[in-house]
């Protein structure tokens, strides 16, 4: 069950979290937040509970402090291809005692219930020999901790079957195996034209898991599966693999490793959630908690897939597609000579070149100007304001994402085609980056797993903001607000404290953290051994300052 709260000043997410008996992941997740640590005065959240809970008195202090320390953690198996993992034997290891548990149809074992909040829980899994391998040591880290654990690996049915008839005296020669296909192998090493291409989904990369019967040089019969790793491009998507051929044709386009790419789409990129009705147990009987109808009480678990969602639309504002380009942006972005976005409205046609005639006070002057066709034949010319402004406003746009135009409508819809979404989203960085290399910043000495860590700040701040954190020459007066506005007041005033009631330390500190933690790129190595070495953000933005 969930109830709706309103955001009030002073909140923060942690707060609201701590006063719904939840954490602040499960809420953002519940109200697809993109970003955890941004909420804002009057913003309605749906929150977990059917209300907020109300303190009961405890004997002792020590028996508050205890049950403000117990935590839950939630934990799911899955293999290579995202699907859970049925009957997987596992240990868990907490405070001294072990715990044996095999997971479920959904890959999953029961809760466990953590009593101090620096307690962690030891993860093994027994493996196809039958001895135990320490996966994982995890941290809880709210009131519900929720936890997916990837394996590599993928099993695969297989039936036996015994030859029948009678062997020929000399033996047939056999069907040639099919070379085995790894992903990457196939993807095209010359960019994509947005003229080659107007679907949603690559074509060419056979995805992990599919299997081919075929049989070897002797006649046997042979199961090859293909698996993702390791790959010529040691490249790994996991669940996102469907969208392999787009992340290896954006970063031919903008001379990066596709590693490199997918952090930076995985930062930038709406997921998809799934609902999940849970019983609700009571802890004392172990039994389901009934209502007074005898029905089980659930509550509702959203989620998160981690695969990235073509089709996301923000409730709160234009944003939609994959990386949640708005109107305006997406618009300025075609009209941007050179973009993936550009070419296709070219080859469609929505932008082309028209004649005008330009009236002075004593003579008329004829000549040759960009121009947006509009369905009806017409067109958008540049006059006192550009044409991106033009089409980004009334008459041309008359709600979020919705056009009176046929032409603009469908390019504002190519949003929702996760080729041009993540061809756009690598346009729109490496404009970024380009920007930074004019100010005279060292760009060109960055490894690309650098480049995409200054690509995302310039994104979070903005040209004016990003040159002034580069450069450390940010007022503390505006690194609090900025602070602010990102964590919340108390939580921003929490962090201040930290660093010595300095603002400016706090803010740099702060994002020096959030992002170095959203842009890893050894998550997309199948081996992490090859990864270049990744500075932090705020040595980077040492290294490349002009004087530096």
């Amino acid at each position: 069950m969930t109830s709706s709260y309103t955001v009030q000043r002073g909140d923060t997410l942690t707060k609201i979290a701590k006063l719904h008996d939840s954490t602040p992941q499960a809420i953002a997740e519940l109200n697809q937040l993109s970003d955890i640590n941004l909420i804002h005065i009057g913003q309605r959240l749906q929150v977990p509970g059917a209300s907020a809970p109300v303190p009961e008195p405890r004997p002792a202090h020590h028996n508050q402090e205890q049950a403000l320390q117990e935590r839950t953690l939630f934990m799911q198996f899955v293999d290579v291809l995202n699907k859970p993992i049925k009957d997987l034997k596992v240990k868990l290891h907490l405070d001294g005692e072990i715990a044996e548990h095999v997971t479920d149809s959904k890959g999953e074992v029961p809760p466990v219930d953590v009593k101090s909040k620096s307690s962690t829980v030891k993860v093994e899994v027994e493996t196809v020999s039958g001895k135990s391998k320490h996966i994982a040591t995890v941290s809880p880290r709210g009131a519900n901790t929720y936890v997916r654990l990837h394996s590599p690996k993928l099993a695969v049915q297989s039936q036996l079957r015994t030859h029948e008839g009678t062997p020929s005296a000399a033996a047939p020669t056999p069907p040639a195996a099919p070379t085995p296909v790894l992903p990457g192998a196939t993807a095209s090493a010359s960019p994509v034209t947005a003229a080659d291409s107007s679907t949603s989904k690559p074509k060419t990369t056979v995805p992990p898991g599919a299997v081919t019967d075929t049989r070897s040089p002797a006649g046997h019969p042979v199961q090859e599966v293909t698996m993702e790793c390791p790959n010529k491009l040691n490249l790994k998507l996991m669940q996102n693999f469907a969208y392999h051929d787009y992340i290896v044709a954006a970063a031919t386009r903008a001379a990066m490793i596709p590693q490199a790419i997918a952090a930076i789409m995985n930062a930038e990129a709406a997921t998809i959630f799934t609902i999940e009705e849970i019983p609700v147990i009571n802890k004392k009987t172990k039994e389901p908690v009934l209502d007074k109808k005898g029905k089980p009480v659930v509550k509702k678990k959203k989620i998160n897939t981690f695969v990235w969602d073509p089709n996301s639309a923000s409730p709160n504002s234009s944003a939609r597609g994959m990386t949640q380009f708005l109107d305006a942006t997406w618009i300025e972005m075609a009209l941007t000579d050179g973009t993936f976005l550009n070419a296709r409205a070219k080859k469609e046609g929505w932008l082309t070149r028209t004649t005008v005639t330009i009236k002075h006070k004593k003579s008329e002057e004829t000549k040759e100007v960009p121009a947006f066709k509009l369905e009806n034949g017409t067109f958008v010319t540049p006059g006192k304001i550009s044409i991106a402004r033009q089409l980004s406003s009334k008459p041309h746009l008359t709600g979020r994402a919705t056009s009176s135009d046929g032409n603009l409508q469908k390019l504002l819809d190519l949003r929702l085609q996760a080729e041009y979404a993540i061809h756009t989203a690598v346009d729109y960085a490496m404009q970024n980056l380009a920007m930074l290399t004019k100010a005279k910043f060292k760009i060109d000495t960055l490894n690309d797993g650098e480049k995409a860590k200054v690509a995302y700040l310039a994104h979070h701040l903005g040209p004016g903001d990003v040159k002034e954190f580069i450069n450390d020459t940010m007022t503390a007066e505006h690194a609090e607000y900025l602070l602010k506005a990102q964590v919340g007041k108390v939580n921003a005033a929490e962090r201040a404290e930290e660093n010595k009631n300095n603002y400016l330390t706090a803010h740099r500190t702060w994002l020096n953290g959030f992002i170095n933690d959203r842009i890893t790129i050894i998550k997309y190595m199948c081996d992490a051994t090859k990864a270049p070495t990744v500075r932090e953000l705020l040595d980077i933005t040492v290294a490349i300052r002009e004087k530096a």
